[in-house]
């Protein structure tokens, strides 16, 4: 039996592939015969089986007081995706209906001082994603310490996507950078051209990296797999607005 790993791209699970493709092998058969065929336990059977009937990919009948199992023509993978193409649509109305609400819940606490931890690269995408939603075109970022970080072609290549989006949402930016970011010539490069951004250099090296905006400050711990702590509130914000510009009076 030949495993094609695909299906496991459209939803299918390890045992729902071996089960599948055994049927199509053998056809119609028991639940014995389908164990043994699969090598998916025989206390497995049944579970796996009503959820290939409920995917329409499998059919069952019972002779003679026993079930046998009968794969569906492969096209029904067409229905099965388009099924779920309508299930993920209705979701995607329906949370596009909750948002709104969720969201004046949301900003009505926005004001109290809250501490989130995000973790990995994924994390720091989703800081940055709510950065670009949250800020307008005329407020200013400012960022100190900003390094080339342990992974450096990974740091390279999501802080130049992020940056020239910010960029083009028309957000002005003051960086410090550590002097090591002279040696990422394309990274630097970007943000000494550009006119969104207003840089500074300083004689430090360290992965981390603090950014400020509106009412959030984020210490941002470049190692492999980055670490963000999000500090919401005002009186934090303007404290380290107010240590930025003494920082940057010092830098060149």
């Amino acid at each position: 039996m030949q495993e094609i790993p695909d299906l496991r791209q459209i939803g299918l699970s390890q045992g729902e592939i071996k089960v599948y493709y055994a049927l199509l092998e053998i056809g119609e058969c028991t639940k014995t015969l389908l164990a043994k065929h699969s090598g998916v336990s025989p206390a497995n059977i049944y579970d796996i089986t009503n959820r290939l009937a409920e995917k329409g990919l499998i059919s069952r009948v019972v002779k003679d007081g026993i079930q046998h199992f009968s794969p569906a023509n492969p096209n029904s993978i067409r229905s099965y995706i388009a099924e779920k193409e309508e299930t993920l649509a209705k979701e995607k109305q329906l949370a596009e209906s909750i948002i709104p609400a969720l969201l004046q819940q949301y900003h009505e606490h926005a004001d109290n001082v809250s501490v989130q931890v995000f973790n990995g690269w994924k994390g720091l995408k989703t800081v940055f994603e709510e950065l670009l939603e949250e800020c307008t075109k005329g407020d200013e970022n400012r960022v100190f310490g900003a390094s080339k970080g342990e992974s450096e072609k990974t740091a390279d290549a999501f802080f130049l996507k992020y940056s020239k989006m910010r960029e083009r949402k028309g957000i002005k930016t003051k960086i410090i950078f550590n002097n090591e970011m002279k040696s990422r010539k394309e990274r630097i490069d970007y943000f000494l051209k550009s006119k969104a951004y207003d840089c500074r250099f300083i004689a430090q090296s360290t992965p981390v990296e603090i950014m400020c905006y509106k009412n959030r400050v984020c210490i941002i711990i470049l190692t492999k797999e980055p670490l963000t702590i999000r500090i919401t509130g005002k009186e934090a914000a303007d404290s380290f607005k107010q240590y930025f510009e003494i920082l940057w009076k010092s830098a060149k």
